[in-house]
């Protein structure tokens, strides 16, 4: 099972030979952590380059913003609209509640959203910019009240992420940004969604896409069905799993020798996040260094399709940490040198 989850995710076998590749593969990656999820992206494609992801960012080719689960991720520029379709009646609720701790509610950001359009047109801006820009306008907010309204105009699809500048993320109007965007029907979209996760992250469970999408039980279970034939089912672990027929591990013969599948996962990387069991590829013992109970996530090694250990980059160039779980067998000098190779050279190129 771990083989076909690294050749879907694409961290094992041929790459993808450009970013926004990546990302309409996976569907959607996690990505709170700017730094941390272009190396998500970066080591999924052939030739892992900075440069090339960050280009995808600054084009729309791929955009960040929050989409279904109330948290930052990565999504291809052109599918926004039916992407932020799937997700907007989910996130206003979480947005609403989260509002309640400003004492906002949704008809304040309905009755502000003019203003955020009139400062964002033509313009990209971070949250501190915009929060001047209605400064100068007269209008007084607090930069928390402007982040919520900005979540809320993600949420419903008028607002996405804009170029970044030094490093810091910036807002511009969607119809602006992506005046193309792609339009689905809600069927279209669940199917297409769906299709996405298990070609990217199967073998997985009904409750793992749950999980991911934020979709409910039943618009899943039929979005599963409306796929028909496109969806194999199989029993990994003594669990019912899903895997789409598309995926790489069950076209043709594909073979990798997971010995030498070794790779630094960066913070919130897919092939851990995005399951609610992730119990496949990690020991329950060591769950404690790799992620805790208020959703932060460490940088891990996957070794062999499982999470071995801890990484962390040095003060000092081309200098990395490794530390192996207990009871993990540290993996071969020549396979830690390659990957720290590889993700020297990603952020130098």
């Amino acid at each position: 099972m771990l083989k076909l989850r690294m050749l879907s995710q694409g961290i094992a076998g041929p790459r993808f030979e450009k970013p926004e590749e990546v990302v309409e593969w996976m569907g959607a990656m996690q990505a709170q952590d700017i730094r941390a999820a272009k190396w998500a992206v970066g080591l999924r494609i052939a030739s892992p380059s900075l440069t090339a992801v960050q280009e995808a960012l600054d084009t729309g080719r791929i955009l960040r913003l929050h989409v279904m689960r109330p948290t930052w991720h990565y999504i291809p520029g052109r599918d926004i609209k039916w992407m932020t379709g799937l997700s907007t009646k989910g996130l206003l609720s979480k947005f609403r509640f989260y509002a309640k701790h400003f004492s906002l509610t949704e008809e304040d950001f309905l009755r502000s959203k003019p203003q955020i359009e009139e400062v964002l047109s033509g313009q990209h801006l971070t949250s501190q910019e915009v929060l001047e820009q209605l400064h100068s306008k007269g209008i007084a907010l607090d930069e928390p009240i402007v982040k919520m309204y900005l979540s809320f105009g993600e949420a419903d699809g008028t607002v996405c992420s804009g170029i970044e500048k030094n490093g810091k993320h910036t807002y511009a109007l969607t119809c602006e940004r992506i005046p193309d965007a792609i339009e689905l029907s809600h069927e279209e979209a669940l199917a297409e969604l769906t299709r996405r996760y298990f070609r990217s992250h199967g073998p997985a469970t009904l409750e793992d896409f749950v999980w991911w999408s934020a979709l409910n039980i039943g618009e899943a279970r039929n979005a599963i069905a409306s796929l028909g034939t496109e969806m194999i089912t199989e029993r990994y672990n003594d669990r019912e799993m899903l895997i789409h027929a598309s995926s790489p591990g069950l076209v043709g013969e594909m073979e990798i020798d997971e010995r030498n599948v070794f790779q630094f996962l960066p913070p919130f990387d897919e092939y851990l996040v995005s399951y609610k069991n992730r119990l496949d590829c990690i020991k329950e013992a060591h769950t404690k260094y790799a992620y805790n109970n208020f959703g932060i996530f460490q940088s891990v090694i996957l070794h062999q399709g499982r999470i071995t250990g801890n990484w962390r980059k040095t003060s000092k160039k081309g200098v990395f940490d490794t530390s192996f779980f207990p009871g993990c067998r540290p993996a071969a000098k020549k396979l830690i040198e390659k990957a720290i190779k590889e993700c020297v050279l990603f952020h130098e190129s």
